[in-house]
This record gives C-alpha cells, sequence and structure tokens, in this order.
C-alpha cells in the first residue's frame, strides 16, 4: 500500500471485513448455534418431536457442553435445544433465545426428559460446523451450519436438499474476509484504519457501551438481583481485593474486574446481549473493554478510541488468517488480548513499531494458554489477557519494551510471528481438541452423548 490515505475504494474490504467480524448475541455462541440448528430443522416439518440428532465439530462441542444457557443460570446442550426448539425464532440468529422465561425453562425441561436426543463430534470436520437433525410426526428436517456461527449453509426436508444462498453484498461471496489483511504488515494495518471516515466506523461504538452494561450484570450479582455472584463471580471477587487494598483500583485491576464480571455474567447464563467478534462473545468483551476502558481512562476523543478498536480489529483478523476462528489455544488471549494491547499501544501513541512490539510481548507471554471450552472459568483467562494487554501496551509504547527477534515463537517480524503461531496451531496444537473433548466428556468416547 503506498501513499498516505486510502481511498474509499481500498479500505472498503477492511470495512466489510470488520461488519463481518463484529455482531451482537445472546448467550455463548456455540450452545446457541446448536440451538438455531436445532430450530431451523424443526421449522422444515413442525410437529411432534419424536428424535434429534446433532453433530458438531470438536471447538464447538467442547465449548457448548459447560457453559450457561442465556435466561437459565443452567447448563447443558439438551436444554439449549429444547428451548430454541419450542420458543427460539432461527430469524433471530444469535440471538434466538433472548427473553427466555421461567415458565419456558420448564417447558424445556420436559421436553428434554421426553426428546430423545443425541450429541456427537462430527469427524474431520472443520471449524464452525454443526448439523441438526429433528425427526417429527410430520417428517424429518436437517439444517447446516458452516463457516459462521449463525450461517445456515443448507437444509434438507424429508430428503429434498436445499442450498441457501447466505452470501450477501457485505461479504461478497466470502464467508470470513480473513484474506483481506492475511498478508498485512503493521504499516499497512495503520494505514487503513487511519483512512477512515469517522461514520464508517461508528458502530464500534455500540460495542464498549453493550458489553460494560453485561459487567454491571455480572457485577450486581443474580443477573440484576441482589443474590450470590454468578458465574465464577470473579469480578466481585476482584471488587472485594480492592476493598480490602489488597489490589490497587488502577486501570490494569479495573479492566480485569469489568471482563471478568461480563464473562461471569455471560457464562452464567445470563440474558444479556453482547457485542461479540469473529465468533465470539468473550473475545468481544477481552477486546472492547479492554480498549474502551483504557480510552476513557486515557480520556481520548470517540474519534480515537473508535480507530484503535478497529485497530485492534484488523490485527486479530490476521492472527485468525493463521489459526482459523475456532482454535485449540485460548482465542481471548492469543487473539482478543492480543489485539486489544495493540490498539492500546496506538493510544499511547505508538506507531507501527510500538504496536508490533506490544503484539509480540503477548505473544511470548500467553500464546500458550489452552482452551479447555467455554464455562465459568474463562472469566480468570479473560481477566488475565486484558490485564496483560494493557501491560504490555504500556510497556511497547512508554518505556520501548520489545522482544528481540527468534525469540521463541516471536519472528523476525509481525509477518513471520503469525506464520510461527500457524504452525505451533495446525501441528503442535493438532490433538489438543480432541484430548479436551474426552476430559470434558469424562472419558467416555467423543461420538455420542445423551
Amino acid at each position: 500500500m503506498n501513499g498516505t490515505m486510502l481511498s474509499r475504494e481500498a479500505r472498503e474490504p477492511f470495512r466489510r471485513m470488520l461488519r463481518r467480524h463484529t455482531f451482537v448475541t445472546v448467550g455463548c455462541t456455540d450452545p446457541v448455534a446448536v440451538g438455531l440448528a436445532a430450530a431451523a430443522a424443526y421449522r422444515l416439518t413442525g410437529g411432534n418431536v419424536r428424535r434429534i440428532v446433532v453433530e458438531m465439530d470438536r471447538n464447538i462441542y467442547k465449548d457448548a457442553i459447560s457453559v450457561g444457557i442465556p435466561g437459565t443460570m443452567e447448563i447443558g446442550l439438551p436444554l439449549a435445544v429444547a428451548l430454541a426448539i419450542l420458543r427460539g425464532d432461527p430469524d433471530e440468529g444469535l440471538r434466538l433465545l433472548r427473553g427466555v422465561t421461567a415458565d419456558d425453562v420448564v417447558r424445556a425441561k420436559e421436553c428434554v426428559r421426553a426428546w430423545p436426543m443425541e450429541f456427537r463430534a462430527a469427524g474431520e470436520e472443520p471449524p464452525i460446523y454443526v448439523k441438526a437433525l429433528v425427526e417429527t410426526d410430520r417428517g424429518v428436517g436437517e439444517a447446516v451450519i458452516r463457516g459462521g456461527h449463525d450461517r445456515i449453509v443448507e437444509t434438507v426436508t424429508n430428503g429434498v436438499r436445499t442450498v441457501l444462498a447466505q452470501e450477501t453484498a457485505e461479504d461478497d461471496g466470502d464467508p470470513d474476509l480473513l484474506d483481506v489483511v492475511s498478508g498485512c504488515s503493521m504499516e499497512d494495518l495503520l494505514l487503513a484504519v487511519e483512512s477512515f471516515d469517522m461514520e464508517e466506523l461508528d458502530f464500534l461504538a455500540e460495542g464498549v457501551g453493550m458489553n460494560l452494561a453485561a459487567a454491571k450484570a455480572g457485577e450486581r450479582g443474580g443477573c440484576g438481583t441482589p443474590s450470590s455472584p454468578v458465574g465464577l463471580g470473579l469480578g466481585a471477587q476482584y471488587a472485594f481485593l480492592a476493598r480490602k487494598s489488597f489490589l490497587r483500583d488502577d486501570l490494569v485491576n479495573r479492566v480485569k474486574r469489568k471482563v471478568a464480571a461480563a464473562a461471569d455474567a455471560r457464562m452464567a447464563g445470563c440474558d444479556v446481549p453482547i457485542f461479540g467478534c469473529y465468533g465470539s462473545g468473550n473475545h468481544g468483551i477481552t477486546l472492547f473493554l479492554t480498549v474502551g476502558l483504557a480510552a476513557r481512562h486515557y480520556q481520548v476523543s470517540w474519534e480515537a478510541t473508535n480507530r484503535a478498536l478497529a485497530l485492534s480489529l484488523l490485527i486479530v483478523g490476521v492472527i485468525k488468517s493463521r489459526t482459523g476462528i475456532l482454535t485449540p489455544h485460548c482465542g481471548c488471549a492469543v487473539a482478543a488480548g492480543t489485539g486489544a494491547a495493540g490498539g492500546i499501544a496506538w493510544l499511547l501513541g505508538g506507531r507501527a513499531r510500538e504496536i508490533e512490539n506490544a503484539v509480540h510481548l503477548m505473544m511470548g507471554n500467553l500464546t500458550g494458554m489452552l482452551c479447555d471450552g467455554a464455562k465459568y472459568g474463562c472469566a480468570l483467562k479473560m481477566a488475565t489477557s486484558a490485564g496483560a494487554a494493557v501491560e504490555s501496551a504500556a510497556m511497547a509504547a512508554l518505556g520501548g519494551a520489545f522482544l528481540p527477534e527468534r525469540n521463541g515463537i516471536v519472528g523476525r517480524n509481525f509477518q513471520h510471528s503469525m506464520d510461527n503461531l500457524r504452525k505451533i496451531t495446525d501441528v503442535g496444537m493438532r490433538d489438543v481438541d480432541r484430548s479436551v473433548l474426552e476430559i470434558l466428556l469424562d472419558g467416555e468416547p467423543s461420538e455420542g452423548t445423551r
């Protein structure tokens, strides 16, 4: 890329990618995606349910079986599927379980007891993949999600297959658009971000406010009631330690507290919307709250905040172009936290070198963090990642800290480091998801479970 500013035409692919990889969800995206596929399959025939079979890739499976279902404060794929079929509208996408009531949960539990359900890992299917089959007294419906948690690519009604044209002008036929940034240097990403007109990035501001509201729900406990803390209660623990003067109420600990509280609410199943990115609400919590709270602390403008958010998201895009959307390592650390560090480094006056150094500090620190499924404990990893992002950004942009090249997986430059990350993901961690899933299923074979 040459010149001091990109034309609107040249930056349009970057804008489309930012739009493609930001979204609003209620509940953890993985069980909601399973519910969405089941609801879409059921709608094809209707009637009385006789049998349900759901296949999904191992990443979806491990992230779906131990996390809270929105509006229920309970876990379980059978409950998510029953709720989605009973009251979910597939046209709502990842928001189909919003507004779940206590009566809905009672009815869904009755259906869980009555409906035979089978869940299994789908061989070597790449992420993101869910196939739901729902047999009723009126026939058999199937729905397949592929390439995105809400991307239903085909349906089958009593043996008649329909391929759905999910692509729109927004994604131009490319389900992820990651090739837009795959080969970009940090200078390229900065040029794109600093060329945007402000109205092209206004939608990003929604993410900070929405995820702060989720953090408040987590801090209140009981999803808005004065009862005991929800989820792991880690946000409340950070607040307690600050009141006891065990922790300082500084930016790092404030970010950790808010990120943890939002994760508490989401992982417990609170009925709160989350502004997510790259297929993950937890990625969105980590990135938007970390950058947004840092921006507020340093009292920068909304324009600068939105540009920092855009830069963070583009950095995550480069990372995801190497690792894929779902990964065996913790994406909140390796992707969202790393992107946030780059965005904050820019807010602190860093240019390409300092931003790249912040990214490398995160890579050298947290790349080995394992993803062992979506659950209450995600709050711990997200808080750690958010705090490390703030520290890495400040060390790189203000203190000149950096990792020398060829230091562990840190390569000669940003792109070389990304290639090293691909090797770790594709080769070094190839069997991690299989092992994690077996552990989550308590040693049972991963081919099926009730």
